[in-house]
């Protein structure tokens, strides 16, 4: 699918700053039906439908949607798990469906993935050193054996916990420590890359900022690349740099952090942004009509801009004519609208309080 703006020549191997994870065309399709009795072109539910993306070393890139737009199907298929349907994921120039085993298997080493739930992500059978020792055992020849206890107790004091905590169980840690474990293991092989599918979500309030941090400090002493997927619009603009919004399986708008909050160019962006609750309401700004209607299936998504059944604004292009994602003329960065949102005007503030008046 031509993305526009976003269209580049491909990268350069030799180049040290390639995208370390560069997507392009990727869609994953499943067919509705099983079995023999399936019919032939039967229809499939398309759950990413052509999304490029690029992530380079030491930035953080988030992805947002709401619930069902395929978010988490499109974090599955760039850990290897799901094969796509069409389109290629590419590893610091590596095709990953293009490589052996043996190939694949050094390349999953530079890319973790932190999952949503600390509860479930964790096998309670095992102690909590066993389980972040777990990538070495799998991967022997990153470590020697004798030297893993060792790094256990590192990689635990790293996250935060009390080496001693190696020898308890799951259970008899909180949700919060779950997580950090959970880290603790995704950074035991020493990756260049993590894929945090909503990491935070299942945590409460008062831990999710502890567990942000947390992440926030790795990136930098270790220099990680990190694909971070939330729904929470605060949670990405305190840890991205740049932001990528979904919509039934496609990117409908991507920019800087400053772009994206500052100047949301995509009607859904700026449904989004107007439904993140703020201490002030007087501090939001213009209002905003937030989203109404359910999201429509992605086996059956509409014609043209698939976001126009919920659009206040979807004229009688939008039905025929599907947007591409590129920057248009009184945008600065890409959107996939016909008629993009001109830039918000921030309302007048008192220069006392800040504080519309």
């Amino acid at each position: 699918m031509s993305t526009g703006a976003l269209d580049r020549a491909d990268p350069d191997p030799s180049d040290p700053d390639r995208p370390i994870l560069r997507v392009r065309g990727l869609a994953k399709h499943y067919p509705t039906g099983h079995g023999p009795f399936r019919r032939r072109g039967a229809g499939a539910v398309r759950a990413v439908d052509g999304v490029d993306l690029e992530l380079r070393r030491g930035e953080t890139l988030g992805l947002v949607g709401e619930s069902g737009c395929g978010k988490s199907t499109l974090a599955s298929v760039l850990m290897g798990t799901e094969r796509p349907s069409t389109g290629t994921v590419e590893v610091d120039g590596q095709d990953l469906f293009a490589l052996d085993r043996r190939q694949l298997r050094a390349v999953r080493r530079r890319m973790q993935m932190v999952l949503q739930d600390p509860y479930s992500s964790l096998d309670p059978r095992m102690t909590i050193g066993r389980i972040v020792a777990e990538p070495l055992v799998i991967h022997p020849e990153v470590l020697p054996r004798e030297q893993r206890p060792g790094k256990v107790a590192e990689l635990l004091r790293l996250v935060g916990l009390d080496p001693a905590h190696a020898d308890r169980y799951p259970h008899q840690l909180s949700g919060g420590q779950r997580q950090r474990v959970g880290i603790a293991r995704a950074l035991a092989l020493g990756p260049e890359l993590l894929l945090c599918d909503e990491p935070v979500s299942a945590l409460d309030v008062s831990v999710q900022a502890q567990v942000l941090n947390l992440l926030a400090d790795l990136r930098e002493r270790l220099g990680l690349a990190c694909l971070f997927i939330a729904h929470d619009l605060a949670v990405v603009q305190y840890l991205c740099d740049r932001i990528a919004v979904m919509y039934l399986g496609r990117i409908v708008e991507t920019g800087t952090r400053e772009q994206v909050y500052a100047s949301p160019h995509h009607p859904y962006t700026r449904a989004l942004l107007a439904a993140v609750p703020v201490p002030d309401p007087t501090l939001r700004g213009a209002q905003v009509a937030l989203l109404e209607g359910d999201l429509p299936s992605p086996a059956d998504p509409p014609s043209g801009c698939r976001f126009r059944t919920r659009c206040p604004q979807a004229r009688e292009r939008c039905a025929q004519e599907e947007p591409a994602l590129t920057v248009r003329p009184g945008t600065d960065h890409p959107t996939a609208c016909h008629f993009p949102l001109p830039a918000q005007v921030p309302p007048p503030r008192d220069a006392a309080t800040g504080k519309a008046p």
